[in-house]
């Protein structure tokens, strides 16, 4: 199987979420760089997955993102106060680099308070 190469994962990304290819780099991160969050988060790994052929059966999206609902009140914190929303584990370019050359998610832990 052909190595994935970076500028491939980076020109998805850029693509995919209207990013300037300058503002991406190995360590950007999804949620708390790009602000992706909820269902937009959801679709992009999707899209992702299936673009390179990853299972991401591993990937547990409530450790790393939030609700639709959530995302915009953290938003509005994140604004108005300087709140920080990064209690979720973040996602950087280089996983999803790492994943697409396995050909898999590897499987984390479970979400704080998830059962």
């Amino acid at each position: 199987m052909p190595q994935v190469s970076f500028e491939q994962v980076q020109d998805f990304v850029s693509e995919n979420l209207n990013v300037p290819k300058e503002r991406l780099n190995p360590s950007t991160r999804l949620l708390h760089d790009l602000w992706l969050d909820g269902d937009d988060a959801e679709g992009l790994l999707r899209d992702f997955a299936q673009h390179f052929s990853v299972d991401m059966a591993g990937l547990d999206l409530r450790r790393h993102f939030g609700s639709e609902m959530e995302a915009g009140i953290r938003w509005v914190l994140q604004k108005a106060l300087g709140a920080e929303r990064l209690s979720y584990a973040p996602i950087t370019l280089k996983d999803l680099l790492d994943a697409a050359n396995r050909g898999r998610w590897l499987v984390t832990e479970p979400a704080q308070g998830a059962s």
